[in-house]
């Protein structure tokens, strides 16, 4: 009996014993929280040496403004010294940005790393019809060449090296261009950086295009190719980037990337990679840019062109993820990068994830966009409800009570 007694007393231990272990094993889960340093500073100086730094071949540029309407357009050449010859590098802007102040840092770093950069206007105003803009970006392209190649005091195009680089409706334009090239009568692209691509009105509707889309898969094998998106982009969203890397199908695996730029809340103000983000008037470059946009389409520029600095635009490289750090030494948060032989789904499902202020996005609010928002199809009105009885038939020389 006192055998029995002793094994149930060791048995109700064991378990007394057990039972908080047992609750340790699976402790309460705590709600992340973002790590944020309010005195870090984003990095405000642009990179002395390497593709996106200051290191430029030629000090200045030179511009000529020619054509008119939606065939007007300015060539950049480069200056001090003067380029005897030099690659081609179209700049086909955003939806109603037609004058190049609003990429002017862009275009002139593009230029004095040493290359003629075409800038079409290519819409005469915001009525120009949107199948226009592929063949008045053609027409503008075919004319400079020709104005450059008629006085051998202009620096000559080195027209086997060409490049396409655009934003927003010049993203989706220059894709376009690419892929309708010989049909154009265009030079082959050897480069195409589509930069937040967009052919409809808002983020939630560009699985509708309001204008044809090129056949991506007839952008030539060769063409190196990087697509690019953001991950709170009010505007146009992810969708015609991913098409367009996915459906380059004549494009190697090895020469195309798929590169989501975000946000990074971390230091004293937001860095919130929205759709306005690659647009660079006087004054306004910054890390996006220098260690973003333009130091992806230098090296694939460079790659294209002189067969150098390919780690920093293509190959999920550190080179190519790095955005550089902040005051206090953390790194902004990396570009992601998506490798051409990986399985990319083209869904309509994308939100931006922040609004331009740094805040949770609100689909619901009215939003802030380049273009006016398409009218929403009024909802089915709610079903009418049970009628009524008819009241009682007065009766003559009576009133209803």
């Amino acid at each position: 009996m006192k055998r029995w007694m002793l094994l149930l007393i060791a048995i109700a231990a064991v378990c007394a014993l057990r039972a908080p272990l047992v609750a340790q094993e699976k402790p309460a889960e705590k709600p992340a929280v973002e790590e944020r340093n309010p005195k870090a500073e984003w990095p405000n100086e642009q990179p002395k040496t390497g593709p996106g730094s200051s290191e430029y071949a030629h000090k200045s540029t030179t511009v000529e403004n020619r054509g008119k309407d939606g065939t007007e357009y300015w060539v950049y050449q480069p200056a001090e010294p003067k380029a005897e010859k030099a690659p081609v590098v179209v700049f086909l802007h955003g939806f109603g940005a037609m004058l190049p102040t609003n990429y002017i840092c862009w275009v002139e770093h593009i230029c004095k790393r040493g290359n003629i950069v075409i800038y079409p206007r290519y819409q005469a105003d915001f009525l120009e019809p949107l199948e226009n803009f592929p063949t008045n970006s053609a027409t503008s392209v075919l004319d400079a060449l020709s104005w450059l190649e008629a006085d051998k005091a202009r620096t000559q195009p080195v027209k086997d090296k060409f490049a396409l680089v655009g934003h927003s409706a010049g993203a989706a334009t220059a894709a376009n261009v690419a892929s309708r090239y010989e049909e154009l009568k265009l030079p082959k692209p050897l480069a195409l950086m589509p930069v937040m691509p967009g052919a409809a009105l808002n983020y939630d509707e560009q699985i509708a295009p309001l204008a044809p889309l090129g056949d991506f898969s007839k952008i030539p094998k060769g063409c190196l190719l990087a697509c690019c998106y953001a991950d709170s982009d009010e505007v146009v969203g992810d969708y015609l980037s991913r098409q367009i890397f996915i459906e380059a199908t004549s494009v190697a695996a090895a020469d195309k990337n798929l590169i989501e730029f975000r946000t990074d809340l971390y230091g004293a103000r937001p860095l919130v990679a929205t759709h306005s983000t690659p647009g660079a008037p006087a004054g306004s470059a910054d890390v996006f840019d220098w260690c973003g946009y333009w130091k992806i389409f230098d090296g694939l520029s460079d790659a294209a062109f002189h067969g150098k600095n390919r780690e920093y635009a293509l190959g999920d490289t550190e080179k190519q993820r790095s955005l550089g750090k902040f005051s206090d030494g953390r790194a902004v948060k990396e570009l992601k990068v998506t490798l051409g032989d990986a399985k990319c789904e083209l869904k309509n499902d994308y939100c931006p994830l922040c609004d331009r202020e740094g805040g949770k996005f609100d689909k619901d609010k009215p939003r802030r966009t380049w273009f006016p928002r398409k009218p929403k199809k009024p909802a089915d009105p709610p079903a009418d409800p049970p009628k009524a009885p008819p009241p009682p038939e007065e009766k003559p020389g009576r009133k209803s009570e």
